[in-house]
């Protein structure tokens, strides 16, 4: 399995932030720019954690505390984007969890190219859930 978040989307947002971070820090005495300087990285640093790091932090949390459960795919389709030159699937899901009723649940996946033909409709899955949250499931990384 890739990776959730892709290594150069981050770096670039840490570099960034560094970049108005030391800008800030140079202008100290020019308070109004060193004042703008330190809101941009701010900004800059929660947009990054934001759309990079909480999504790959929540998933982690679900494949180590979440509930085992499998999935069926029902449908698959490509949406077109790409990170480190692997595509991004959407998936929908019939998640059948031991104890409850099976519902279904659209999900975004990066795969390897070459794992594609395991994402295919009627495929079944090992997934984890959220116990809080029935609808955030996480894919294990083996598919059977």
């Amino acid at each position: 399995m890739v990776k959730q978040f892709a290594l150069p989307s981050y770096v670039i947002w840490i570099f960034a932030g560094v970049a108005f971070v030391s800008a800030g820090t140079l202008a100290v005495f020019e308070w109004t720019f060193g004042l703008g300087a330190v809101v941009l990285a701010g900004i800059v640093a929660y947009i990054g954690y934001r759309f990079f790091f909480r999504p790959a932090f929540i998933e982690m949390d679900i494949m180590k505390s979440g509930e085992p459960a499998t999935a069926v795919i029902l449908e698959s389709w490509d949406t077109g984007r790409k990170i480190n030159d692997n595509p991004r699937l959407g998936l929908k899901l019939e998640v059948r969890p031991p104890e409850m009723v099976p519902y279904q649940v659209e999900v975004q996946h990066n795969i390897k190219e070459e794992e594609r033909r395991m994402f295919r409709e009627g495929r079944v899955l090992h997934v984890k859930i959220d116990s809080r949250n029935p609808k955030k499931v996480a894919i294990l990384p083996k598919a059977s």
